[in-house]
């Protein structure tokens, strides 16, 4: 591996807080990497604490659908199982902390989640237990208000027509897609997206809840909410604002970023932020996965580099949508220590494959697409050299 140890660069983004790790973390220096089953999480919660800020006495408006499929305004206290949707108001900088899965369209303003900007359009998003509670934050009006479509907008003229003005406006809809009936066949998943309502949340429930997602007001110790660290939120700043290089014939150069970091220090959370802020940016971005033990995308075992052209709201298991499969490589592990040499030439083809592709969208005149690289958290070692290959 001397070939590769020789070809080692500065050029990687590294996040400070993903920087910041102790050689317990990183284990010794010709130690190999340790599989894991779980994503990395960006802040664990030691103690149970107020994650939902939104106020109960927000105006609310509880929507049902007929079985012809017409909208109409239920009662305040009917059951949350006739409920389609439900719209209500937030002020800047309220939090909504949930469980489950949910669609969202934000019908005035915006409302932050996973660093995604949500505004006119619905959004699915997932929450499950096994991984940091989605935080939705309200934002005020930032950009031009997006067009709704047509029970997005009949959602909105319900709501105004008997409540006031509010900074923010969101409908959160119930959906049915699959993934909640997940303890049907696997009962140790049960309750990945549906739990039990603490005496704490149940006024909140029973304000804003939807069949498939709970609000939480408070998460007990052990639980996990979605936050982006400050020195996180300069990194996504810095990397998702700057100006595009432009090469020799004053064409703009497709920006790569590579994330680096040693294990459990939030990479692939880092990773998915960071592709919410260039798909708003940009409208397509690659993603190369390099991690075999941990893949966004695709299976477990393989190196792929994916297209997406949606903002990624849930953990790698609840991907779907608006993405590409553009290549991959299956090498059957979860760490490259015994074959390094073969990892390293699927990276190198990756890499060139995304190249071929930026040169075709250049001679047709397409706007350059920028990539993410999320690598392994192998640090050390021979994993340094791989890293850097």
């Amino acid at each position: 591996m001397d070939a590769l140890a020789s070809r080692r660069s500065t050029r990687v983004f590294t996040p400070k807080a993903l920087r910041t790790v102790s050689s317990s973390q990183t284990g010794s220096q010709t130690g190999s990497p340790t599989p894991r089953t779980q994503s990395p999480q960006p802040r664990s919660m030691q103690e149970p604490m107020l994650v939902t800020t939104w106020d109960t006495t927000m105006p609310v408006v509880a929507i049902g659908q007929s079985q012809t499929g017409e909208l109409h305004v239920l009662d305040a206290q009917a059951p949350i199982s006739q409920r389609h949707a439900v719209v209500f108001g937030m002020q800047a900088n309220d939090t909504l902390v949930f469980q489950g899965i949910c669609d969202i369209c934000v019908l005035k303003g915006t409302v932050r989640v996973y660093e995604h900007e949500s505004s006119g359009q619905w959004d699915r998003v997932y929450s499950p237990v096994s991984h940091p509670l989605v935080s939705l934050r309200a934002q005020t009006q930032t950009k031009d208000e997006a067009e709704r479509d047509a029970e997005a907008q009949h959602m909105y003229e319900l709501w105004a027509t008997s409540h006031n003005e509010c900074e923010v406006v969101v409908a959160v809809r119930a959906v049915d897609c699959g993934l909640e009936h997940l303890g049907r066949v696997a009962p140790a998943y049960a309750s990945l997206f549906t739990g039990s309502v603490a005496a704490d949340s149940e006024q909140l429930v029973q304000a804003i809840g939807v069949p498939g997602m709970t609000p939480m007001r408070t998460v007990n110790a052990g639980v996990q909410v979605l936050q982006t660290p400050e020195d996180w939120a300069q990194a996504l700043d810095q990397a998702s604002t700057m100006p595009q290089r432009l090469d020799d014939e004053f064409e703009p150069i497709a920006p790569v970023y590579a994330v680096a970091g040693a294990q459990g220090q939030g990479k692939s959370t880092f990773s998915r932020m960071l592709v919410n802020r260039l798909v708003a940016r940009f409208g397509r971005v690659f993603y190369m996965e390099t991690d075999l033990g941990q893949s966004e995308f695709a299976a477990p075992g393989a190196l792929s580099l994916t297209l997406v052209s949606a903002p990624v709201l849930g953990p790698p298991f609840t991907h779907t949508g608006r993405t590409e499969a553009y290549h991959a490589a299956y090498m059957g592990v979860v760490t490259p220590k015994n074959d390094p040499d073969r990892y390293a030439a699927c990276v190198l083809r990756l890499a060139q494959v995304y190249r071929d592709h930026v040169r075709s969208e250049r001679a047709r005149g397409s706007p350059a697409v920028p990539m993410v690289v999320n690598t392994q958290g192998w640090t050390r070692g021979l994993g340094l050299d791989l890293l850097y290959a």
